[in-house]
């Protein structure tokens, strides 16, 4: 039970709840209601009874787990580490670290349950005894799988890895995540594709009139993004050996793991198709391409590439954008010169602070092992990730099992984790002045 994660979902329960009841009023002031209209009206009304009954899953979620936290530190002297009994209820596989404790005992307490945990399946495994906390799995982050001798990890394990890759992951980290009760998801947004007069907004214009006249009505066009969960999933191998060390078990599990799903899950928001994962930015119908200049050299990046992608992105978003780059394209930045006479000068914009970090425009240069190869589309990208959304359900799904590998002395471990995301704006905006389409996502032209 995450407290925090609880408490964001009821405020963005409430921010949603808002919304649509803002709309809906709209919606029914206008004198002459549309087909469109009248049927936004009635699927608003059944966004809002959904998003009720959510609110009262997550309010009595939240009770529940603010009076267990209440219990344990009740139970215990403050900044103490306890270790409570094995009850089935709470299935306390490692000791109970209260929210004073440093970071460090906190993630050593939690591999070691993981690790707990993983010797406890294996020791039901082998039928040399069996762990009734096994039972207590059975809460929602997982599946017991009798057949094949697995066995879910319980609650409190499965979120540490989660949030590994969220605190950790370079791209997952800046993107707008959300948590979902159901598969799916859609969301409604303005169809806007151009700030020029009468399409601001979807379709909003504003009139200058005299005392006493009336602005002529506007009608906004929405469009509808839709998310469905995909599945994610690594399985691994651990030996007798390392199932020794339950300490040392844990942290291998959930450094595999983690990377692994944070790989797969970012280089998809990167690349994906969009079929059976996320839709990557790279293929978002909103991206913008900048083309490379005349008679470029392949596989080079130059100062007016740059600036030049720099200028394609909205005003709003450069204050949030950072640079994804390969790390093939350190060298190219590092070697960047303006030409003034037969003297050269490295460019302003391009620039190493006191702690190291490369920015360009003042934003930071990020490599990531997802962008392509130098000279190839993809390579370097300029994007504001907060207009990335990401759906999420709960935590990482976890289960164990030795049945096929009894022979060879080892134990499988597997994890599952469902997501999907995709970029919000629905095409590139065309400027109020100027010709040039603006986006949250501008990467360069392949240069061969």
């Amino acid at each position: 039970m995450n407290i925090k994660q609880l408490k964001q979902d009821a405020a963005e329960n409430t921010a949603a709840q808002a919304r649509l009841k803002a709309e809906g009023r709209k919606l029914l002031a206008l004198a002459d209601q549309t087909d469109e209209q009248k049927a936004r009206i009635t699927a608003a009304s059944d966004e809002l009874d959904a998003l009720a009954a959510r609110a009262v899953e997550i309010t009595t979620a939240l009770a529940q787990a603010q009076k267990f936290v209440a219990d344990e530190i009740a139970a215990a002297d403050v900044g103490r580490i306890t270790f409570g009994p094995d009850r089935a209820t709470a299935a306390p596989w490692g000791p109970q670290v209260l929210p004073s404790a440093s970071s460090l005992v906190q993630t050593e307490a939690r591999h070691a349950a993981l690790g707990n945990f993983a010797q406890a399946v294996r020791a039901s495994a082998l039928g040399q005894s069996f762990d009734p906390r096994l039972h207590a799995a059975a809460t929602g982050s997982g599946t017991q799988t009798d057949s094949n001798l697995g066995f879910a990890i319980p609650q409190e394990v499965a979120p540490g890895i989660e949030r590994e890759m969220y605190e950790t992951g370079d791209v997952l980290s800046r993107c707008d995540v959300r948590t979902v009760s159901g598969n799916s998801i859609t969301y409604n947004v303005m169809d806007e594709t151009s700030r020029a007069d009468g399409s601001r907004g979807g379709g909003v214009l504003g009139y200058w009139v005299d005392e006493g006249t009336a602005p002529t009505a506007s009608n906004t066009k929405l469009a509808r993004i839709e998310l469905k969960l995909r599945k994610v999933g690594a399985f691994g191998v651990m030996t007798d050996e390392l199932l020794a060390d339950a300490t040392a078990l844990g942290g291998e599990l959930e450094a595999a793991f983690s990377a692994e799903l944070q790989f797969q899950t970012e280089n998809r928001i990167y690349r994906g198709n969009g079929a059976s994962a996320p839709q990557g930015f790279l293929v978002a119908p909103c991206l913008v391409s900048v083309t490379k200049e005349t008679n470029q050299v392949a596989a080079t990046i130059n100062t007016v590439n740059l600036s030049k992608m720099w200028s394609r992105m909205p005003a709003r978003s450069q204050k949030n954008a950072v640079w994804y780059i390969n790390v093939d394209c350190g060298p190219q930045l590092d070697e960047l010169s303006q030409a003034i006479g037969t003297a050269g000068t490295a460019p302003r914009f391009v620039n190493y602070g006191p702690d190291g970090v490369l920015t360009i425009k003042g934003r930071p240069v990020i490599a990531v092992e997802y962008a392509e190869s130098v000279g190839t589309v993809g390579d370097i990208a300029l994007v504001d990730m907060s207009k990335y959304r990401v759906i999420r359900k709960g935590g990482v799904e976890q289960a164990s099992s030795m049945h096929v590998y009894f022979s060879t002395g080892e134990q499988a471990f597997r994890a599952f984790y469902r997501v999907d995301g995709q970029a919000v704006p629905r095409a590139a905006i065309t400027p109020f002045k100027g010709s040039n389409t603006l986006s949250p996502f501008v990467v360069l032209q392949t240069r061969s």
